[in-house]
């Protein structure tokens, strides 16, 4: 009788700087070591299972069972907060439920390049299904690199944020960002990864405050054009349109054009009054010895 094939992995690496990690300092912040606790059970159910689970009531159950004051509901904030932070793929957890990441599939990979099994593909991230396709059809590659061309556009896009067609969608009140989205614009802007402070401050406009991302988004821009690389920048700002009763980014948008006109109005009023009857006389200068015209 042939041996069952074997899934999961018996041990996974955990990285020496675990406890001093942004993410783990966060989840240590704002639920404390049972978090953490919580997190390390959670990612040895997934390599245990092998590179996903699916996260389900009897999951969440038998995970908060595991550690003393852990509630069901507590499971699923810390799970959120992860989703959050990048731990874990927000896309296919919105899909199918499934908590998996890019790194946890090329450790999986990685520990399971011995064994004689197939390359796994059910819920694996960029899944390459053309890669032992060997025939050429002209018109068919001709498409593909007009698909190839159109995905790298889209791809480049996704990877700047204010690329006109993000900011497109807000104008068109299509939702373009998730809060998984803008954790990633801010680090990609600031050129940094944020600290748990700061993960704590956004967590808290989405948690607290319940602002939309687009909304998030616009105070990321506001704080990008005005070179303020900033959380507190983006807190005073966000605080500034809730004073205002600002709660759409159509709201937002039109009222910072109209302060942008006022200010340009306000900037061009010195020039305007020089040219009028107050104006200081025109005066020509001319080079010694050069004789005028």
């Amino acid at each position: 009788m042939a041996r069952p094939v074997k899934e999961g992995l018996d041990y996974f690496p955990l990285d020496v700087d675990f406890a001093v990690n942004d993410k783990t300092e966060a989840i240590m912040g704002e639920f404390g070591p049972k978090g953490v606790l919580f997190m390390i059970y959670l990612l040895s159910a997934v390599y245990q299972n092998g590179y996903y689970l699916q996260w389900n009531k009897l999951k969440q159950m038998q995970l908060a069972n595991r550690i003393e004051g852990v509630s069901p509901e507590l499971a699923n904030q810390i799970v959120n907060r992860l989703i959050a932070y990048g731990t874990f793929s927000e896309e296919l957890f919105n899909s199918a439920k499934v908590l998996t990441s890019q790194r946890i599939q090329e450790t999986y990979e990685d520990a399971t390049k011995r064994r004689k099994s197939q390359k796994p593909t059910k819920y694996w991230i960029n899944v390459d299904i053309n890669a032992d396709s060997t025939g050429v059809n002209d018109d068919i590659n001709q498409q593909s690199k007009i698909k190839e061309s159109k995905a790298n556009k889209s791809k480049a896009n996704q990877n700047d944020p204010f690329s006109s067609e993000n900011l497109n969608n807000l104008s068109n009140n299509t939702p373009a960002r998730t809060r998984g989205d803008i954790f990633k614009d801010i680090e990609a802007e600031f050129g940094r990864g944020l600290s748990p402070i700061e993960m704590e401050t956004v967590s808290s406009w989405f948690d607290k405050d319940n602002l939309d991302p687009d909304i998030v988004f616009l105070a990321l821009r506001e704080a990008s054009l005005n070179q303020a690389y900033s959380i507190k920048y983006m807190d005073r700002t966000l605080l500034n349109w809730q004073k205002r009763n600002l709660r759409t980014a159509t709201e937002i948008e039109k009222y910072n054009e109209a302060y942008r006109q006022d200010k340009l109005g306000r900037e061009s009023e010195p020039i305007a009054k020089q040219s009028g009857q107050n104006a200081v006389p025109h005066i020509p200068l001319f080079k010694l010895g050069e004789q005028q015209n």
